[in-house]
């Protein structure tokens, strides 16, 4: 198998794909008007930070193994046998609830793709009391109106069913 800096290349993949993505949310966000572009501009290019920082970390360079050992410790050499091996439904179930989520902010908007998404994760794969999940669902959409549209003036994306909302 071929190798970059001493890492198969089939191990970069993952973040390469994520890098295209979020050169991609960063081209589009530069689209916008200024004041929309404002918070995608952003989490474009912090996205692009962490890529290039978890692309680092992968390969077996004393900058990777620096950054492994500040960042994840976990994953050093040493410590292979002491890593939890999840099965692959559970790796894929936690894509899925990624994806989902995001689903949810397409289709329904953020105020509507928060409280149904801490209620659901809380709930189900938490297992917490109804009235927990409900209270802390409506905390967390609370806290997003109140910082975004209150407190930083900036409008939420509604979603594609609620465009008018």
């Amino acid at each position: 198998m071929r190798r970059f800096f001493g890492t198969p290349v089939v191990d970069y993949l993952p973040a390469f794909v994520l890098f295209i993505i979020a050169v991609i949310y960063l081209v589009t966000g530069y689209g916008y008007t200024p004041q929309a572009r404002a918070f995608p501009v952003s989490v474009g290019w912090a996205a692009i930070v962490l890529v290039l920082l978890d692309i680092t970390a992968r390969t077996h360079t004393a900058a990777g193994e620096t950054l492994t050992r500040w960042f994840n410790p976990a994953a050093l050499p040493k410590n292979e046998e002491a890593r939890p091996q999840y099965a692959r439904a559970k790796e894929i179930s936690a894509v899925l609830w990624a994806a989902g989520f995001a689903a949810l902010i397409v289709l329904g908007g953020f105020l509507v793709a928060v409280p149904v998404y801490v209620f659901a994760s809380m709930r189900l794969r938490g297992k917490r009391p109804l009235w927990f999940c409900l209270v802390i669902g409506a905390a967390a959409t609370l806290f997003i109106w109140a910082l975004f549209t209150q407190l930083l003036q900036i409008e939420l994306y509604p979603g594609m069913l609620f465009p008018e909302v």
